[in-house]
């Protein structure tokens, strides 16, 4: 059987994943590595920012959606891919073997390199759901 890892559950790596699963079903063993346990919708942080809805409403619990679709997952995070090995290697120090792999991870968040920059500076953000719902917080307190 053929295996498959996709890095990352977001508006990229989720949508991969049924796709694959529909297109290929028994004939692939499918595992998606995320970071979190659920998946957030990018385009309704704005929302979580002006406090129309609250960060529990823009995140789906991962872990079931998969377990249905028989779509494999964890939730540890990778910590390098191994190409030469056809490994990733997880944060927990567990691997997962592959014959394809798909890279989804979006972008990473660079606050450091400007001093005060982001949530934990001076500005707020909403590239995460939980930035998301600090600018909301934030806003309220404006």
């Amino acid at each position: 059987m053929t295996k498959i890892v996709v890095l990352g559950a977001g508006i990229g790596g989720v949508p991969m994943a049924f796709e694959l699963k529909e297109l290929l079903g028994k004939k692939a063993d499918i595992t998606v590595v995320s970071l979190t346990d659920y998946f957030q919708f990018v385009p309704s942080n704005p929302w979580v920012a002006v406090n129309w809805r609250k960060p529990g409403d823009v995140k789906v619990n991962l872990p079931e959606v998969f377990k249905k679709l028989k779509i494999g997952f964890t939730s540890v995070g990778a910590k390098r891919v191994k190409p030469s090995e056809n490994i990733v290697e997880l944060n927990d120090g567990s691997t997962l073997s592959y014959d394809y792999l798909v890279i989804a991870t979006g972008p990473h968040l660079a606050f450091d390199e400007v001093e005060g920059l982001g949530p934990s500076g001076h500005t707020q953000s909403v590239c995460h759901v939980d930035h998301a719902g600090i600018a909301g917080e934030r806003w309220e307190e404006f």
